[in-house]
C-alpha cells in the first residue's frame, strides 16, 4: 500500500471512530451541531425548554441564579436562604410541598434533590407534573454531573450540557488552586464530624471528604459511608485533626476516653460551620479555605485567601477563644 493510501484509509478511519462516538442528542451532547432536544434528564424526557420550573432544592437554587436560569424559576422551596431568590414565591418545603400551588400555576416541571421523599415525588407526578430528581454532588465528578444535569433542564443537551460544564469548572479551578498552594506540605490524617449530635462524620462518600483531600488532608473516615462513623471508630484512627462544628469541642473536652487521641492532646480540634457544604457554589470554595487554613496555616494565611472567602468561627475552650 502506498504512503497516500495509507494516509486516505487513516482519514477515513478516524472519520469513522469520530461519527460513531459523538452522541446525536441528549444530555452530554460534544458537537455544536448537536440537537438540544429532545433531552431526557433523571428518567424525564424533554421536547422543548420548560418555562416555568419550581425548585425544592436549596443546593441547586443558588446555581440556577449562577448559571441565569432564574427567569424560568417560578417557585422554590421555603427552607431557602439565598438572597437573591426572596421574592420568588415559596411553594413549600421539599417534605411537604404545595401541591394546590403547583397546579394552580400550571408548572412545567419540578426540580429537587435526594432529599424529597419518594411519596411527595409519587404526589407531585400523580398530578401531572413531572419531578427531576438532581442528586447533590459526593465528589468533583459528581458535581460536575449535578451542574451539566441542571443545565440540560433549563437549556437542553447541548447548550445546557455545557453551561453546567462551564459553571462547574470554576468551581473546580478554584479547588484545584488551593490544592496547588498546599501540595507540598504535610498530609494530617483528620476527622470531620458534621453534626452537633455526633451522629454523622465525613465518610468517603461525602463532597466534604472530596474537598480534604483536595486541601491536604487524608480522611480517617474514608473508608465509611452514609455518614456512618463513631467516636470509637475515631479514637482508634489516631486523627492528628478534629474538625466539628461550633459547641462540638466542649463535648469533645469533657469526653476523658478521648484522652491520648493526637488531635485532642495537642490541641488540633476546630470548628467549622458545616452548613456552608449546602451551597455547592460558592460555599463548597468557602469551604475549602476554611479546611485549608486550618491544616496549613503557615502557607494558607489571611492574606492570600480572597476576600469573602473565610468567615470567622470563634472556637473556645476552657480558657477562651483560641481561634
Amino acid at each position: 500500500m502506498t504512503a497516500l493510501k495509507r494516509r486516505v484509509m487513516a482519514f477515513l478511519t478516524a472519520v469513522f471512530l469520530l461519527w460513531n462516538i459523538l452522541p446525536l442528542s441528549g444530555c452530554g451532547g460534544n458537537s455544536d451541531s448537536t440537537p438540544n432536544y429532545p433531552v431526557e434528564v433523571s428518567g424525564v424526557k424533554f421536547v422543548s425548554p420548560p418555562t416555568k420550573i419550581v425548585c425544592f432544592s436549596s443546593t441547586l437554587i443558588g446555581i440556577i441564579y449562577e448559571m441565569g436560569f432564574e427567569k424560568q424559576l417560578i417557585g422554590r422551596t421555603k427552607l431557602c436562604d439565598y438572597s437573591e431568590a426572596e421574592e420568588v414565591k415559596a411553594f413549600g418545603t421539599a417534605d411537604s410541598p404545595s401541591i394546590d400551588l403547583i397546579k394552580g400555576n400550571h408548572v412545567d416541571v419540578v426540580v429537587t434533590d435526594e432529599t424529597m421523599p419518594q411519596s411527595e415525588v409519587d404526589k407531585i407526578q400523580a398530578e401531572g407534573v413531572p419531578v427531576v430528581v438532581i442528586p447533590r454532588a459526593t465528589g468533583r465528578a459528581s458535581l460536575a454531573d449535578m451542574y451539566s444535569a441542571l443545565g440540560c433542564v433549563f437549556q437542553g443537551g447541548n447548550k445546557g450540557y455545557h453551561a453546567g460544564r462551564r459553571v462547574a469548572n470554576r468551581v473546580l479551578a478554584q479547588l484545584d488552586d488551593i490544592s496547588r498552594m498546599v501540595e507540598n506540605e504535610e498530609v494530617w490524617n483528620t476527622c470531620i464530624i458534621i453534626t452537633s449530635d455526633m451522629g454523622r462524620f465525613a465518610t468517603g462518600d461525602t463532597l466534604i471528604s472530596s474537598v480534604l483531600e483536595c486541601v491536604g488532608g487524608f480522611n480517617v473516615a474514608k473508608d465509611s459511608t452514609n455518614g456512618e462513623y463513631s467516636l470509637p471508630d475515631m479514637m482508634r484512627s489516631d486523627p492528628d485533626v478534629i474538625i466539628c462544628p461550633l459547641g462540638v469541642n466542649q463535648m469533645l473536652r469533657s469526653n476523658s476516653s478521648l484522652v491520648g487521641v493526637p488531635a485532642m492532646d495537642n490541641y488540633r480540634v476546630y470548628s467549622m460551620d458545616m452548613s456552608v457544604f449546602d451551597d455547592q457554589y460558592e460555599g463548597v470554595v468557602k469551604g475549602a479555605w476554611r479546611m485549608a487554613y486550618i491544616l496549613h496555616p503557615e502557607v494558607i494565611t489571611e492574606d492570600v485567601i480572597p476576600e469573602g472567602m473565610l468567615e470567622e468561627v470563634a472556637e473556645e475552650d476552657e480558657d477562651g477563644v483560641f481561634l
